[in-house]
């Protein structure tokens, strides 16, 4: 079963309609017991740098809009709260969102991080400007991005693996992947699937004009072997039918949302890792590309162990008041 203690939804709009993150937040509380805060991260860089406030003015004029947005949170809280589930509210005045959201996760032991996703453009993403793709990179528990507003209702689960770790994913990180898309489709009563997509073996010539060479067929024929043998290793414990196993050739880009759709997949679990040493420029780079193409739910899991680069406390510090 799918195991969560403490689940953090952070609100981008505390004023706004039930988000669909919200309402998936609940609906995992009540499967799996966890405790929900909502979180609101807040800032303005006028206000608390105007030389003419008095601390004593601030000092208001920020509780006042702290105070604010919880009220608005409460009213977010009462659907959960009607149910049963413990929930907690909290608002912090603290700068940039993404790193705010980061130290609460960390300062709350957070363990699901769940926020709604909205589609963005290619610009967005190159500038990394959007809260979402700095969560992929530097959230250290799994972030759930939703997108749907349907519930799960015996659901598909696609875990996306890279036995071969061609993309330099770590070997541990593809069986945690697959256990934690088990476990969700075990929990609401789904299928598991899983697929792997890899590119056919092709050598290329060096120098000016870059042109592939004939591969032997026997060098093809053994690629593809140890892909399927690598891919097999992995899920055969699971015992699934051909029909939940997906090794296909392509890129995952344009092969994970297509296979998305058609199994009309309700959630895909995929791994974020670094492939270099500037950590918060490389994370999650391939999540980060299928993200905007699937329809579906989407968790991102970190590897065992990974460290944020996010500091615990803000450079500027915030100002807290505690929860309602």
């Amino acid at each position: 079963m799918f195991e969560s203690k403490h689940i953090l939804v952070a609100v981008a709009d505390p004023g706004a309609k039930p988000s669909p993150a919200v309402s998936r937040a609940l609906e995992l509380a009540l499967k799996t017991g966890a405790r929900v805060t909502l979180f609101h991260s807040l800032y303005s860089p006028y206000v608390a740098g105007e030389q003419f406030y008095s601390p004593l003015d601030l000092q208001r004029d920020v509780e006042t809009a702290v105070n604010a947005r919880k009220s608005q949170l409460q009213r977010l809280a009462r659907p959960l709260a009607a149910v049963g589930i413990a929930v907690h509210l909290r608002v912090r005045w603290d700068y940039p969102v993404h790193e705010s959201i980061v130290r609460e996760v960390l300062r709350e032991k957070v363990d699901l991080l769940v926020i709604d996703s909205h589609r963005h453009g290619a610009a967005a993403r190159m500038v990394l400007g959007n809260s979402d793709w700095q969560l992929i990179r530097l959230c250290p528990c799994p972030l759930l991005l939703v997108k749907m507003r349907d519930r799960y209702q015996r659901p598909r689960v696609v875990a996306s693996i890279d036995p071969l770790h061609v993309h330099g994913k770590p070997a541990a990180l593809d069986a945690r992947l697959l256990a934690t898309a088990a476990a969700i489709a075990e929990t609401f009563g789904g299928r598991l699937h899983v697929a792997h997509f890899y590119m056919l073996a092709m050598p290329f010539a060096t120098g000016f004009m870059v042109e592939p060479l004939p591969l032997p067929p026997e060098v093809a024929e053994q690629h593809s072997a140890d892909v399927h043998a690598a891919f097999d290793a992995l899920v055969g414990p699971y015992r699934l039918g051909p029909r939940q196993t997906h090794l296909r050739t392509g890129l995952p880009i344009d092969e994970l949302p297509d296979l998305a759709q058609e199994l009309d997949a309700s959630i895909v679990v995929m791994g974020a890792v670094s492939r270099s040493g500037l950590r918060r420029l490389f994370i999650g780079s391939t999540a980060e590309s299928v993200i905007d193409r699937l329809k579906c739910d989407v968790l991102i899991v970190k590897p065992e162990g990974f460290k944020t680069p996010v500091p615990r406390r803000a450079i500027s510090r915030p100002v807290v008041f505690p929860p309602l």
